[in-house]
């Protein structure tokens, strides 16, 4: 699931609020297609009713909005699945609204549909606390094999299947939900530390002032981590990278960072997160 699917169907929840699922697919066949090639049909190709439907559904289940009528059925192996009768009339939480109307990239929309499911659903809280239980006693790595984390969530996490929408799915909300804590860790470090030298500078900030400070005092941070950090930084606009010639630089007594073959002399913290 790309997050420019999850940006349409969260628009069709909330379009759609309070009236039937039926509804909802109506509105949105059409607005959404496949992105990689197959052997049956070509990228770009409208998904089918059934398809957005088994979206609708990881939705769902990840309590991101009610559905009145709903029942569940289970297969022959024991697994249970979610299905949501058409005539089901959706109620969206109050955050989804939000998260329509007020996320202007899909960076800022991917951040906040994270943070919204690690706060509301119960299964993406269960998934988080479960990866963090087996990292802290039995040693799982970030990566690791898809095989061995289903075993280990069998024997040590009470999963008894690893049912719909997955933890496939549930993946990329836990490491999404990483990410966003990382970046967001260096721009409270960013601000713990320089907020007053940005407030009396029009926001601005020397990068390797930042690099040599945060690399130094955390042991396993790495300039890429920051050059990466500092770019979703940039992509959620609470901050700006800003160039600087290297004649500037010499004379000012700073070093320029590069970044994807760009070279900067400085960030600009933009408000609102300076005030905070």
């Amino acid at each position: 699931m790309y997050p420019e699917d999850m940006r349409i169907l969260v628009k069709g929840l909330v379009a759609n609020e309070g009236q039937t699922l039926k509804t909802a697919l109506y509105w949105l066949e059409g607005k959404l297609v496949t992105h990689n090639v197959n052997k049956v049909k070509p990228a770009g190709t409208p998904m089918s009713a059934t398809t957005i439907k088994n979206y609708l559904a990881g939705f769902y289940v990840l309590d991101l909005y009610k559905a009145d009528g709903h029942i569940y059925s289970k297969t022959n192996t024991e697994k249970t699945r979610p299905s949501i009768s058409v005539q089901s009339t959706i109620q969206i939480i109050n955050p989804l609204e939000n998260l329509a109307q007020n996320s202007p990239s899909l960076e800022t929309f991917n951040e906040n549909l994270t943070q919204i499911c690690s706060q509301y659903s119960q299964l993406v809280k269960d998934y988080t606390n479960a990866r963090f239980q087996l990292h802290e006693k039995h040693q799982l790595s970030e990566n690791p094999k898809p095989a061995l984390l289903q075993k280990l969530l069998i024997q040590h996490c009470g999963y008894s299947y690893v049912g719909n929408p997955g933890v496939g799915y549930l993946e990329l909300f836990y490491r999404d939900k990483i990410e966003i804590d990382n970046y967001l860790n260096l721009l409270d470090f960013i601000l713990n530390n320089y907020r007053d030298i940005a407030q009396k500078s029009l926001g601005l900030v020397p990068v390797a002032q930042i690099r040599d400070r945060v690399v130094k005092q955390v042991s396993d941070y790495t300039e890429e981590d920051l050059k990466k950090h500092l770019i979703q930084l940039q992509l959620t606009r609470r901050i700006e990278l800003r160039t600087t010639k290297s004649q500037l630089a010499r004379n000012m007594g700073i070093d320029l960072i590069d970044i994807r073959g760009v070279k900067y002399g400085f960030i600009k913290i933009l408000e609102p997160a300076i005030a905070v």
